[in-house]
């Protein structure tokens, strides 16, 4: 079993002849508040990625349709394409302010590609 370096906020493995830092605790195991706080970061970071990969899949969407729209050679189906995917991403961008948040977040409905 690895010992750890415990703080008021998070914990770091260390040996056993390393030496703690100010605030820093010894510890042969983790406590459970710090393994809850784990355990929650790494379902944010999960939430996280899956956000990038969806913004990622509007931008792809979103990039052709933008460039026939500056150039003021859209068709109104496009524009119409153009604006789900631009209420898409705000909603998006929105989803971690939503309850839910990131245990189980509310995505938001992908327009069709």
């Amino acid at each position: 079993m690895m010992p750890y370096a415990i703080t008021d906020s998070g914990w770091r493995a260390i040996e056993k002849d390393w030496i703690l830092i100010e605030g820093e605790t010894y510890s042969r195991t983790l406590p459970p508040n710090l393994l809850i706080k784990d355990e929650h970061d790494e379902r944010a970071r999960l939430a996280m990625s899956t956000m990038r990969e969806l913004q990622s899949l509007a931008s792809y969407a979103i990039t052709p349709l933008q460039a026939v729209l500056d150039v003021g050679e859209i068709s109104e189906e496009d524009y119409a394409s153009w604006r789900k995917w631009k209420h898409y991403v705000i909603l998006l961008s929105q989803t971690p302010a939503r309850e839910g948040w990131p245990d189980n977040p509310d995505w938001p409905t992908t327009p069709a590609l």
